[in-house]
């Protein structure tokens, strides 16, 4: 992914840091999930690393917690009976670079985030289409990371195979599945993501459809009839869509479910 920011810690090289909380802000939340830990009202705050002004409506996600908020118009966030201790974060925003992390976080302090402009992203002007919102819209609203595989990466790539340019693009380590029936494509076609509890299967859904071949049958899809992928490592899920799909979306012929975690 163009412009992705890798971190150890946050707080020590992007200036994600602990600072004392500050006046609450409105954002959305998820419910939180049961803990015995110490919780406290978690605010903080983001803004643009060139003009210091506020990011509004970027998403900031706790994978562990499975929990997400938007910042406002101040560029200001919150979360509410957020537990103490060592947690990754991730920070999105269309047009700037994604960041991610681990901060620790107690009772009394806040995070304080400048973000940078993707220059990528903010080539020219492009008016974002229903398809476009919808697919940003459910990408932000799940907890977890989503990677995007864009049209352009699938024009550019030299390997027309479209099962070649996830891998290439998935930021993951995608290999054969190391446990059950051997078939003669598994080398080829390798269909598991290796995570850290082991490795997993990789569930292929082709505009909203499970595909029952999975990466065998994503191989045979010529690529010109795709137009883009989200890729979803937690859940080891691959979401691709046709042009004709992405065209029905924009006429307003479908709607989108969200994506569910259990």
């Amino acid at each position: 992914m163009r412009g992705l920011v890798r971190l150890a810690t946050v707080a020590a090289v992007v200036g994600l840091v602990a600072t004392p909380a500050g006046p609450r802000a409105a954002s959305a939340q998820e419910p939180p999930p049961p803990t015995d830990t110490a919780t406290f009202t978690l605010t903080g705050e983001i803004l643009d690393g060139l003009i210091d002004a506020p990011v509004i409506a970027a998403v900031i996600k706790v994978p562990a917690l499975r929990r997400f908020a938007f910042t406002d118009v101040t560029g200001r966030f919150f979360f509410t009976d957020f537990p103490e201790g060592t947690w990754e974060i991730i920070v999105e925003h269309l047009g700037y670079n994604t960041v991610e992390g681990t901060v620790t976080l107690t009772e009394g302090n806040g995070l304080f985030l400048r973000m940078t402009p993707n220059p990528v992203a903010l080539e020219g002007l492009k008016v974002m289409t229903r398809s476009d919102r919808l697919l940003a819209e459910r990408r932000q609203r799940f907890p977890f990371r989503v990677t995007r595989i864009s049209p352009t990466m699938l024009a550019d790539a030299i390997n027309a195979d479209p099962a070649a340019i996830f891998r290439r693009n998935s930021l993951s380590y995608i290999s054969a599945c190391p446990t059950g029936p051997t078939r003669a494509t598994d080398w080829m076609t390798p269909d598991c993501v290796m995570k850290s509890g082991g490795a997993a299967r990789i569930r292929v859904y082709l505009d909203e459809f499970p595909m029952a071949g999975g990466m065998t049958h994503l191989s045979a899809i010529a690529r010109e009839m795709i137009h883009s992928m989200d890729w979803i490592p937690e859940k080891a899920e691959l979401r691709v869509y046709t042009k004709a799909f992405i065209q029905r979306l924009d006429e307003g012929a479908y709607s989108l479910e969200p994506l569910i975690w259990e």
